[in-house]
């Protein structure tokens, strides 16, 4: 089981990213919207690194990046919801959210804030088992909900 909102899996070579210190979010921009949010290694940590590689996107297609370690905990609650809205002190006249699509930047959001979601968000089957079993949409995000579809699938597999 993945250590909850300490490791991920790369979005680019799926291989864990083992601590905060070790990847980056990035995404792409087009017309000053962010899109394409990826969770990946960084440089030095990337398993790619021997063949000369890394897991970012190329220079042409990103739009800006930051360390996970800024994405996490409140200061990580603060930045993320920034590019949704910087606040009436910062921008009065609120011209909308800074990214292309809020489902993208939700699962992003729960990818970095919420614990167990990194790892059973890959459990499709069990995901689809608790939602027939008529989950409400709070229900399916609570940690131990998460928790629990890790251990049942954890356990199919054995």
């Amino acid at each position: 089981m993945l250590k909850p909102l300490e490791q991920w899996i790369c979005d680019r070579c799926g291989v864990v990213i083992n601590a905060p210190e070790e990847g980056y979010v990035e995404w792409m921009e087009t017309n000053g919207k962010m899109h394409g949010f990826r969770i990946v290694h960084h440089a030095l940590y990337s398993p790619r690194k021997r063949d000369g590689g890394d897991c970012y996107y190329t220079n042409s297609e990103r739009g800006g990046d930051f360390a996970l370690t800024d994405l996490i905990g409140v200061r990580g609650l603060l930045g993320l919801t920034a590019w949704i809205d910087v606040g009436e002190w910062h921008n009065p006249g609120y011209n909308g959210p800074h990214v292309k699509d809020l489902r993208e930047w939700t699962a992003l959001f729960r990818r970095l804030q919420v614990p167990y979601y990194e790892e059973a968000r890959l459990c499709t089957a069990e995901l689809r088992d608790v939602l027939e079993g008529g989950a409400n949409e709070i229900y399916l995000y609570l940690p131990e909900t998460l928790k629990g579809i890790i251990e049942e699938r954890e356990s199919s597999v054995a």
